[in-house]
């Protein structure tokens, strides 16, 4: 036993009341070359899937999940599947769970339990270290706060459960999850849980392929499988850049989408050397959770006329351009032949066009990540601003 998980332990961390009834929030170094299949095997074979007798066998170690609904009221959370002796669970993030873990049996005796976890974000599609503890803590319950990697309890009498309250972070990982029992139960029970907004099949996520009508600008180096956006987003986003391709003979060029497993991103300031920070809400790129939302450059899109047109089209698929950054508005008419590529990168922050896709009646998710702005009552203008007709269904 570690005297400091002792000290967290009767620092009250672990087991935090509920002293209102927690709302259930939604909310990853990924190589496409190496494929996604390969990095969570990779990742497993890093940990112990051994499951040892217990030393009583009157006695058996458990381990379940529980989420935490409205009121404290508790549900149990079934795996997603069990292979070899681990569970594999699926929650979203910001998910509140708890673990709960038990030493039964009709001859009760003291046990002891030390839980452990690590997060692997990269499979997710975060392909950057950070020493910040968000990065790889799932959080109190109750502070929001990064919870120890490993808590220990000894002494907990036969028959009683111990308990611990957790929070997962606003952005999507694989977590690797062991629970070591000694005393009247022994064993060692390891399980995984993936952090994703694609979690039972409640949001759909396929990845937008390049097309010769629009182009994709180079993905980032700390997030480089960032092409994943919902069937509805990438058709929809398919039409738009088609459309305006007959227009003008122009492609345009998209930027952020979202990550695989959706969740929390932040593309970095390259110029200023900025730590990305994908950890705590309310900070940078708030955007882009749900795979609804692609970012498009707005210095090639440099008249008024373009301008309109885009705006034009993309609504009447319900989709409404804005232009977020910096100072929106400010690159009109600006040429930008000459510019490098980090030049464009820089002026994408200075300006560019956030498509905001309309969701699914039926999918509530909290944050909504969305300005609640979207073209489902566009008409089209009886003279059309773009310079050929165009019949779009």
């Amino acid at each position: 036993m570690k005297p400091v998980f002792q000290a967290v332990l009767f620092l009250g961390l672990i087991t935090p009341a509920f002293s209102a009834a927690p709302s259930i929030n939604f909310d990853s170094k990924s190589d496409k070359s190496i494929g996604l299949k390969t990095l969570i095997e990779e990742a497993k074979q890093d940990e112990s899937t051994l499951l040892t007798s217990p030393a009583n066998m009157d006695n058996v170690p458990t381990k379940k999940l529980f989420e935490i609904k409205e009121g404290g009221r508790k549900e149990l959370v079934p795996p997603v599947s069990v292979a070899e002796g681990k569970a594999t669970y699926e929650f979203r993030p910001n998910a509140y769970r708890q673990w709960e873990f038990s030493c039964t049996g009709q001859n009760p005796q003291p046990w002891n339990v030390c839980w452990s976890y690590t997060f692997r974000p990269a499979i997710a599609g975060h392909n950057h270290s950070s020493t910040d503890p968000y990065s790889y803590s799932y959080l109190n319950s109750s502070t929001g706060k990064p919870l120890p990697i490993e808590i220990c309890k000894t002494g907990i009498p036969g028959n009683t459960s111990f308990i611990i309250d957790f929070k997962a972070p606003v952005f999507s990982t694989l977590v690797l999850d062991q629970a070591r029992f000694t005393g009247g139960c022994s064993g060692v029970l390891t399980d995984e849980e993936h952090v994703t907004v694609t979690a039972q099949n409640l949001i759909q996520l396929t990845e937008l392929t390049e097309e010769p009508y629009f182009e994709f600008k180079p993905t980032s180096q700390y997030h480089p499988s960032n092409r994943f956006g919902t069937p509805d987003t990438n058709a929809k986003m398919k039409k738009v850049a088609w459309e305006y391709y007959l227009q003008f003979s122009e492609r345009l060029i998209v930027n952020d989408m979202g990550l695989a497993w959706g969740g929390r991103y932040h593309s970095p300031a390259i110029e200023t050397n900025e730590i990305p920070n994908c950890w705590i809400d309310g900070q940078y790129h708030f955007y882009h959770r749900y795979r609804r939302q692609i970012d498009v450059r707005s210095s090639t899109v440099n008249t008024q006329q373009k301008r309109n047109c885009l705006k034009e089209l993309a609504c009447i698929y319900q989709v409404e351009p804005i232009l977020h950054g910096k100072e929106p508005g400010s690159l009109f008419g600006r040429d930008i032949s000459m510019l490098s590529e980090s030049e464009l990168d820089a002026l994408d922050r200075v300006e560019h066009y956030h498509f905001n896709f309309a969701r699914p009646t039926d999918l509530q998710v909290n944050p909504k990540d969305d300005d609640d702005t979207t073209c489902t009552s566009y008409l089209p203008p009886e003279v059309s601003v773009c310079p050929k007709p165009y019949s779009m269904k």
